[in-house]
Order: structure tokens, then sequence, then C-alpha cells
């Protein structure tokens, strides 16, 4: 029997704005990617398709691939973006009911008396109000009132909503009132999608959590109907494989989870991307990284520390103002801390009222795309000034699908920016470059100082179809001295599902001081928050001795509105006042670099993670290759815009490099769907997992 018979496979894939990434890993570690056109008004039919040529490629055999990983970011974004979700009621306390349009007192932009905020899923017709109070110690105040519960359903259904938010006062401590509404919706409509905001996101703060539910609800007929077709399409091409779905906070869960809790799917992609980063950075032993993520239509950094990739409760969607905090919607789950720092490869040069020259936020995407694909283009976009500038080559195929125009790209920029501003063509590609690069590096420093780290100490680890052709000049405008650059960078999101654990978040709001608080009311919470997490693993096939919980909470000294994530103990005893005070201080101490100890120390939140252990990782491994510098027919013309002038540039494959060998640049070297683009003077190496390290000093 051949060895191929015996093994089995697992499928992931990450549907970006331009390009939809496949990945399959065999059970012996070897790995086998592929890409092809993201289709927005087809999503799955682009999967199917990608996946179907790679397993005729490589001759997978069908009934092999046991477990598919969506991360399909786009899906959930973009019918937040774009308003395109399911008609979505919301039942509210009476009296509440503009709560999600008069949002936090604050203004993001306090000069601006008239910023704008992202409008409200739910239009005010459909929001109706229910009498019913309970009050934060679980006092029935008002009764529920089911008649008019009925009423606003039968209402609801009446004008054609699909989908309802139940978000009332305190449910997130005391559910009863929204768990009678949903029992009384099953009732009356039961093709009805309810989430309930107790469910959702039981925490303190009504806004928060009422703009977190409506999301789901706005999104969940949409998502099952997704899941739906990807997996009729699979089993349309004989795959009948277990279906996963990634979340944003890092891990995996079951579809029907998914199904229920799809607002959890929001950034998924990325995360991968940024959890995968973190692996292969350990096995390069390059110690802290910035995952660099720059894709078809935005780039993305997480920081990653001590191995970690960085956590955040204060992610938002759908920004009005793209790069202002508090111009979008909250999404208060845990969320792994991806910064949208710039455009991506299709993001449109353009010449502002000003007379200035913009990149971004407006992107070509996958239709029509940048004006050197050939498809209607005729924008100029970031991928159009790299190939003016020679980091691409005019002859290959983007990705393995796309033929490049070079005539076409040279007739945007010198139309629509060298023309109108009165330069060369090659200096406006440049320009479109240089801006880019700077406003990436400029984000990347501001989220690093938010964070209290010293970007300068970090490599940049860069992936995406366009992130390692930029990485240099992002990493010398950051003070980087490394660049790392993983095996398969270009469908590396991807790769990313494939070593993510399945895992899930559940919290609970209980106010107490630290000082003094009742441990065993603690534990009791974290009771049940670990039986309902354990039985969501258990679902997604996981035995209940591999479930590993880790606890943590919302701590603040009192008086602050706002509180930082502390771990806890795994057990709680005579010590856990201390040890949970001490652990705040080292948080707080990380953030702000000072800690006060003449103030107590409040808790609001506690939150239980439940992860079982991480699957094998696909293993790349490098063979020695040629090592071979290119003969003269492989030269290329590069333009490097710090040394202003054209260079013959060497163009190498990357598997064409032996371990360990450094050379100098400057270089282009080649992997399925990137460039890595080396400077004169820097050294490069590339080592036996796989990563090209280069070094700028």
């Amino acid at each position: 029997m051949s060895s191929r018979n015996t093994t089995s496979y697992r499928f992931g894939f990450d549907i970006g704005g331009t390009f939809t990434d496949v990945v399959v890993s065999a059970s012996d570690g070897e790995v086998h990617v592929g890409k092809c056109l993201s289709q927005p008004d087809a999503i799955t039919q682009a999967v199917v398709e990608g996946l179907t040529t790679l397993i005729e490629q490589e001759s997978i055999p069908r009934d092999k691939i046991q477990e598919v990983i969506s991360g399909a970011t786009t899906v959930v974004t973009n019918l937040i973006i774009e308003g395109k979700g399911a008609p979505t009621g919301l039942l509210t306390t009476e009296g509440f009911p503009d709560l999600i349009e008069i949002a936090r007192e604050m203004r993001y932009d306090i000069y601006d008396i008239t910023a704008r905020l992202p409008v409200p899923v739910v239009p005010r017709p459909w929001r109706k109000e229910v009498p019913e109070r309970i009050d934060k110690d679980g006092v029935v105040i008002t009764a529920l009132d089911e008649k008019a519960a009925k009423q606003a359903i039968e209402e609801l259904a009446a004008d054609g909503v699909k989908s309802v938010a139940v978000s009332f006062l305190h449910a997130y401590r005391y559910p009863a009132h929204e768990q009678r509404v949903m029992e009384i919706a099953a009732e009356i409509a039961p093709d009805m999608f309810v989430s309930l905001s107790s469910d959702v996101l039981p925490e303190i703060r009504e806004y928060e959590r009422t703009v977190a539910t409506a999301l789901n609800a706005y999104v969940r007929p949409y998502i099952g109907h997704y899941l739906e077709e990807l997996e009729k399409g699979l089993g349309a091409i004989g795959i009948k494989a277990t279906l996963n779905i990634m979340q944003s906070n890092g891990g995996v869960i079951s579809r029907d989870y998914a199904e229920t809790m799809p607002l959890r799917m929001l950034e998924s992609g990325p995360a991968a991307g940024a959890l995968a980063a973190s692996h292969v950075a350990d096995l390069a032993g390059t110690g802290d990284i910035l995952s660099f993520d720059m894709g078809g239509t935005t780039a993305k950094s997480c920081l990653v520390s001590n191995g970690r990739p960085e956590i955040t409760l204060e992610f938002e969607t759908a920004r009005v103002q793209r790069f202002k905090k508090g111009s979008g919607f909250p999404v208060k789950l845990p969320i792994i801390d991806m910064m949208e720092i710039g455009a991506g490869g299709g993001s449109i040069a353009r010449i502002d009222d000003t007379g200035l020259l913009k990149v971004g936020p407006e992107s070509s995407g996958a239709v029509p795309g940048p004006a050197c694909y050939g498809q209607g283009g005729e924008q100029p976009t970031v991928t159009d000034a790299a190939l003016v500038l020679g980091y691409l080559d005019p002859n290959a195929r983007l990705g393995g699908q796309v033929a490049l125009h070079l005539d076409l790209a040279e007739a945007a920029i010198g139309k629509y920016v060298a023309e109108p501003l009165g330069m060369t063509l090659i200096e406006a590609a440049s320009g479109i470059y240089r801006i880019v690069c700077e406003n990436m590096a400029s984000s990347a420093k501001v989220h690093a100082v938010e964070k209290g780290k010293d970007i300068r100490h970090y490599t940049l680890a860069a992936f995406g179809g366009a992130g390692p052709m930029h990485a240099r000049e992002v990493a010398r405008r950051l003070g980087c001295r490394q660049i790392l650059v993983p095996p398969n960078a270009g469908v590396f999101s991807a790769i990313g599902l494939l070593v993510a654990p399945v895992m899930t978040d559940a919290v609970r709001t209980f106010y107490t001081r630290v000082e003094g608080a009742d441990w065993q009311e603690i534990d009791s919470i974290y009771d049940d928050l670990t039986e309902s997490t354990a039985q969501a693993l258990i679902q997604a096939g996981i035995a209940p001795d591999d479930i590993e919980f880790e606890r943590s909470a919302d701590m603040r000294y009192i008086g602050q509105g706002f509180e930082v994530t502390t771990p806890l103990p795994a057990r709680f005893d005579d010590a856990t006042t201390d040890a949970a005070v001490q652990s705040f201080y080292d948080i707080y101490d990380e953030l702000f670099s000072h800690h006060l100890t003449t103030v107590d120390v409040e808790a609001l939140t506690w939150r239980l993670r439940a992860t079982a252990p991480a699957p094998s990782p696909p293993i790349s491994r490098r063979m020695n290759g040629t090592d071979s510098r290119a003969v003269p027919d492989q030269l290329r013309r590069v333009y490097f815009p710090d040394a202003g002038e054209f260079h013959d540039v060497p163009v190498l494959a990357d598997s064409g490099l032996n371990i360990d060998s450094e050379k100098e640049g400057p270089a282009l070297i080649e992997q399925l769907g990137c460039t890595t683009v080396v400077g004169p003077g820097e050294r490069f190496t590339a080592d036996k997992h796989g990563n090209l390290l280069v070094s700028l000093s």
C-alpha cells in the first residue's frame, strides 16, 4: 500500500478582498498551496475551484481530506461594512430603544462637531421596547410583559425582519427575561433568528453589549447560508470532511457554534496569519516579532511578544474614519490585536483636492483589480507602482493566476499621477510606493507605543501577497534590523488556519473589590463558564481530558473608567487576593511603566479561555538548492527609492537558496505568490525551516 493511500489531509482557506488562498496539509507535514482570484458575488465558488485545482495538480485523494477550516474574514466584515446584512430588529428594555444610536458620550474627533458615527444596523422602526426590569442585584423590578414581547416579534415578522437581537438591562448577570423572549419567538416565529446579549456578550456596559448582539443578529442568517453553500460545494466535488471555523481569538470552533456566534469570525484571516507568524518566529529563534500582513486590500500588523500575539477587547469594525478610533462599531470580544496600518496592493493612488498624492483607502479589489491586471481597471494602484519599479516580473502571472501588463500600469500612473504633478513616471511610481510604506510604518509605530513596546527591538515578519515586497522599506522606517519572510508567505494566513487550536472564550460580569473578594462565589462563576466552554469544545470533537483552561479578569483601580485584562491563578485559595493584585500591578507596569499601591483594585468581568492542544503544524523543510547567482537573462532593473536609481538585480528562486549560506543584496527572491526585495548591501540567508532572514544592518 502506498504512503499516499494512508495519508490524511486538512484543508484551510482564507478569502481575501483580492485573492482566495488555499492550503492542503498532509498528516506527514507536507504542504500544498494555491491561489485564485476571489469572486465577491460567488464566494464559495472561488474556494471550491481553488481546492479542485490544487488537488488535481497534486493528485490528492478527495476522500482523504478529513477536515476543512474556513477563514472567511471578508464574509462577515463585508456584510457589516457594506450594509448588506439581514433585516434585523432589536428588543430592548422599555425606555432604551435609542441606546445604539446615542452611543458613547465621547467624540472620536473632539474638534469636529459634525463627526459622524456608523449608521446602526437596526433602523428606528424596528427597535421595539418591552416592559421589563431586573436590577443589578437580580431583583425583578418589572416582570417581563410577555404580551408586549409577543406583539413586538409579530410586528417585526410582519415587516419582513429575519433576525432579532434581544438586549435587556442587566441581562449579562440575570438572563431569565431574555431567555423567555427566545422561547416566545420560537413559538410564534420559528424561522426567525434570535441572538441574546446574555449569550453573545454577557458583560456590563449596555451600548457595547447591544451593538455586539445587533451585529451578530445582522450577519447570522447569511453566515448560515454561506456555510450551507460551502458544505454543498465541497460535497459536490467529493469532500465530506468535518467543517470547522477560524475565530478572531486565534482558535477554531465547530461549524454549529460559529453559525450561532458568527461575530466571532471577524478578522479571523489576519488572526490566523499572526498565529502562524509566532510559530515560525519561534522556529527561527528571532524573539519578539511584528507581523506584517499586506494583501490586495489592506495591510495589518500584530505585536507578538514572548511568543504570543497581543489580544484586545477594543476592536472596531465599519469605521466611518478608517484610521480613527471610536468612529466604528465596538466589538468587545477577544480578538487578536490586528492593527490596520495601511493600504494593500489594490489600493488606488490619486491626487486629492489640495493637490497632494494620496494612496487608499479606496481599493480596486479583485474586480476590476489594478490597471495592470488588464481586467478593466483604469486607476493606478500600489501593484501598478511595484510593477513599474521592477519589483514584479512583467512576464509572470501574479499568484500564478493573473497576467500583468506593464503598459497599462505605466499609462494609469502617467495619466492620473505623473502628468497632473508634473513629474516623471518613475518619480510618480516611487512616490506611490514611498507614501504607502511611510503610512504603514507610522501607524505601526503608534500601535507599538500604545502597547508600551519599542518596535526597534522587533523582527518584522512579512507575508501576504504584497508584504515581502514592501517589508524592506517599512522596516527601515521602523528601525527594525531584521526581516523574516516565512515559507509560503503569499498564502500565510491560510497556513495559520492549520496551526490554530480548537478554542473558545466565555465571560461573566460580577463586580467586586479584589481585597476582600468572595473567591468561593467567583469560583462558582468559573464552574459555570467551565461547563459551557468545555461543552463547546467537546462538540468540536475534543476529549474532555485534553481541554486546558486559562483564567483572567478585567481589573482597574477604584475610580477608573477602563480596565486591563489580568491573568489569574488556575485555582483560588487563601493567597489568591495577593496574587491577583500583584498580577494587576505587573500588567499595569508593562503598559504604563508604573503602578500605585495606595489605591484599592476592583474587578468587573471574569474571563475563561478553554483550549485544546494545537494540531501538528505543517512542516516546511528547505532542501539545499543550486545557490547560484542569477545568470544575465535573470537580471531585472529595479528602482530603490533610498538610492534614487535603478540597479540590475539578480532574481533568485527561494527554493534555490542553500541553508545558512549568507549572501549580499541587491536581490529579488521569488516564492509562489510573493517577492522579497533585498536592497544593496543588505545580507540574507535561508534557514532549514524554510524561512528567509534579511539583515538590514
